[in-house]
């Protein structure tokens, strides 16, 4: 659509410059009268608009600059019916990109704000084709910068990419362009579609420093433990979580100071820092020197409570051993305030301490076992300590100990010490049942009015008896083995040159490695054979003690020797002498005896 203002002496002068200057007949035009027929006006003004009144009803605003003789003259054309406003920024960039010069602002601005006309709005001068062009906005915050690309005139130039990237640049954009999306605008000729071609580079935040746990901080369930196959042991419960000396608990991670960015603009955008942290506080445990690394500082028990890391070497048991706590396995100690129930095992690496009774359970420590009350063994209850043992009582169970055993009265029950058996208390008495001591044996009473048959051994443990028939059979086979050897030494020999070299060398290489092993084991079992004879041949040195009564029944063995009490014999020591057990008057007393 195009249109033009005309004046002249006559509408039909006017009407006559319209259609020479359009090239077509006044029906092809649109034509208002705006000034010369009023009564006494002599010069006619018209308004020519290509097109029918009927196809210019709705018409937009626009405007038409043009250069002419006496200057640039810039025309107005108002909307028509539903026809929109003038695009006024339009219209100022137009103006710009004509580069226009002494152009009038306010001669513009008159023209534009009566809504149309025509206006001089420059002196004369040769006419600018513009080509295409871009106009570039960048954020408020400069993290993006968006072009449009503008429409040449016709004739205009295309623009070139390089002539793009120094639009942004005069326009500030210096970083983060996006020279595909640059492009693509450029070809695809999408015009006045705003496009967003560069982008800050965002900072990097720090990190914050963080905790590493090597323990799992969840809550404790109590649930059974899964032993595979689709089975649990409903006796071993999840109640604690068991660490050894020098375990490493938790370790430290440093905050870092993070990377800044960078705005459209070229300039540096600030980054966060991490947040350091500190390791926990805690109860047995050390720190590596730059505090990075948390461990603990003995074997036992780790919880995590407020912030707070906590190892504890005894684990203490509020109440029964029950289905309820289940089986017991800790590096530490143990401490029941209740019960021990059937079926239970508690194995400690420190010691066992049980303020109640056992029923048929079994205790295994790696040092001393403490029972208040006594045992129901009821002949599967079993008390194993690297240490000593102190029980009240036990009937149907047994005791084995590397330290002394201390007990008010043992019934029907076995008992074994690597040191000193002292049954004390109001009974002091071993009724029934074996018991053995490497060292000595202090009672009151051995057996019962009721003939019992009790048998009682000062000297060796029957167990180190077992122990040197097993060295001595397997001393046997490290001679066996050795013959072997030898026997394989002197084929190799033989064979050296004749046999292929892989398999002589194999065969040479695995006797060496089983002859290393064969001497080996024949020094290891060599030496404790020889500490066990040595501890058999002094087993006669040890005594058994009765304060009171060794009753018919009772067998006391000493060495090899054994005396089977046919009598009672009361306030006695029985030893060894002459290759025989002898008693004689008690050798000690009561208040001898330390408590």
């Amino acid at each position: 659509m195009k249109a033009k203002y005309f004046t002249a002496n006559s509408r039909e002068a006017a009407e006559q410059m319209a259609t020479s200057y359009f090239a077509c007949g006044k029906e092809a035009l649109t034509i208002d009268i705006l000034k010369g027929d009023q009564e006494g006006e002599t010069e006619w003004q018209i308004l020519a608009i290509t097109g029918t009144p009927a196809s210019n009803n709705n018409m937009n605003a626009f405007f038409t600059v043009y250069y002419e003789t006496d200057g640039v003259y810039l025309e107005i054309y108002e909307e028509r019916g539903a026809g929109a406003d003038l695009d006024r920024n339009e219209l100022m960039q137009h103006l710009s990109r004509k580069r226009i010069v002494d152009l009038s602002i306010s001669s513009v601005q008159s023209i534009s704000e009566k809504g149309g006309g025509r206006a001089r709005v420059a002196i004369t001068q040769t006419e600018h084709i513009y080509g295409e062009d871009l106009s570039v906005e960048i954020s408020g915050d400069d993290l993006e910068a968006y072009a449009r690309l503008l429409a040449p005139e016709p004739g205009g130039p295309a623009l070139t990419l390089e002539a793009a990237k120094s639009k942004l640049t005069e326009a500030g954009v210096l970083h983060g362009i996006d020279l595909i999306e640059l492009t693509t605008l450029i070809e695809t000729k999408e015009y006045n579609e705003p496009r967003t071609v560069a982008a800050a580079t965002p900072p990097t935040e720090g990190e914050d420093g963080k905790l590493i746990f090597h323990f799992s901080t969840d809550e404790r369930t109590g649930a059974p433990v899964e032993v595979g196959g689709g089975r649990v042991d409903y006796r071993t419960l999840d109640l604690f979580i068991a660490v050894t000396e020098g375990q490493h608990l938790v370790s430290r991670t440093t905050a870092t100071e993070g990377v800044p960015g960078m705005s459209v603009r070229g300039n540096p955008i600030k980054q966060k820092p991490g947040k350091e942290t500190v390791l926990p506080r805690g109860k047995n445990i050390s720190y590596n020197d730059d505090r990075t690394e948390m461990y603990s500082t003995c074997a036992g028990m780790v919880e995590y409570v407020s912030n707070s890391i906590n190892v504890s070497s005894v684990y203490k048991v509020a109440g029964d051993v029950d289905m309820s706590v289940g089986n017991i396995d800790f590096e530490g100690s143990v401490h029941i305030s209740g019960s021990v129930r059937s079926g239970h095992t508690i194995k400690a690496t420190d010691g066992i301490n049980v303020a109640g009774g056992v029923e048929a359970a079994k205790l295994i420590a790696g040092g001393n076992i403490e029972v208040k009350g006594g045992m129901q063994g009821s002949g599967k209850g079993t008390i194993e300590a690297g240490g000593s043992v102190s029980i009240m009582y036990i009937e149907q169970g047994s005791i084995s100990a590397d330290g002394p055993v201390t007990v008010d009265v043992s019934i029907h029950s076995k008992i074994e010490t690597g040191s000193t058996l002292h049954a004390k208390g109001k009974r002091g008495a071993l009724i029934g049942g074996q018991a053995a001591a490497a060292g000595d044996i202090i009672v009151n009473f051995i057996g019962a009015l009721s003939n019992t048959k009790t048998d009682v051994e000062a000297g060796v443990m029957p167990r180190k008896r077992a122990r040197l028939l097993v060295l001595e059979k397997e001393m046997e086979r490290l001679a066996a083995d050795k013959i072997k050897l030898d026997q394989l030494d002197n084929y190799l020999t033989k064979s050296k040159g004749v046999m292929d070299n892989e398999t002589w060398t194999k065969l040479h290489i695995s006797g060496v490695e089983n002859r290393k092993i064969n001497e080996a084991d024949f020094t290891a079992f060599t030496e404790e054979m020889d500490e066990l004879k040595y501890e058999m041949e002094h087993a006669t040195d040890s005594k058994i003690h009765v304060f009171d009564t060794a009753f018919s029944g009772s067998s006391i063995k000493i060495g090899s020797s054994i005396f089977k009490v046919s009598d009672e014999v009361s306030y006695a020591t029985f030893k060894y002498s002459n290759g025989e057990v002898v008693w004689g008057p008690c050798e000690t007393s009561k208040g001898d005896v330390k408590k």
